[in-house]
């Protein structure tokens, strides 16, 4: 029977003062950084923007460069597109981590290993109380 599910429930309903107050403390701390990280979001696609509308006015529609303009514009366009690949993979693979330390074992010990073969050993049969018992039996014989 495997009882580490039983023993993280306990262990999620009685915390301790310190762990608590820390994982309150680490709450208040993410939901910071998701506003921060928000606000910075925001300040950049707005940069990003405006640079994209600069590029197409100066090139493109003025008719001086187009293919210069739409050329940066894909450049800007899939740089960003680029960099938000890596801040979702980064978060993504950060998520993993904290899953895999939530399910590690207690006091981190190796989990065991059960998947192992028994070692092999010379088999000896057991004796038992009824060995050799049949030699006393009368024997008949057959017509």
């Amino acid at each position: 029977m495997n009882l580490e599910h039983a023993a993280q429930s306990l262990r999620d309903q009685f915390p301790m003062s310190g762990r608590s107050d820390l994982a309150r403390r680490e709450a208040r701390l993410e939901k910071f950084g998701q506003v921060a990280f928000g606000g910075f979001l925001v300040v950049v696609v707005s940069a990003v923007v405006g640079l994209v509308y600069a590029i197409l006015a100066r090139f493109v529609f003025s008719g001086d460069n187009p293919a210069v303009g739409i050329l940066l514009t894909a450049f800007i366009i899939f740089a960003m597109l680029s960099l938000a690949y890596v801040i979702f993979r980064e978060d993504l693979k950060e998520k993993r981590m904290k899953i895999a330390r939530e399910e590690e074992p207690p006091g981190g010990a190796p989990p065991v290993v059960t998947g192992r073969l028994i070692e092999e050993r010379e088999f000896e049969p057991v004796p038992t109380v009824a060995e050799d018992t049949t030699d006393l039996l009368p024997s008949q014989k057959r017509k």
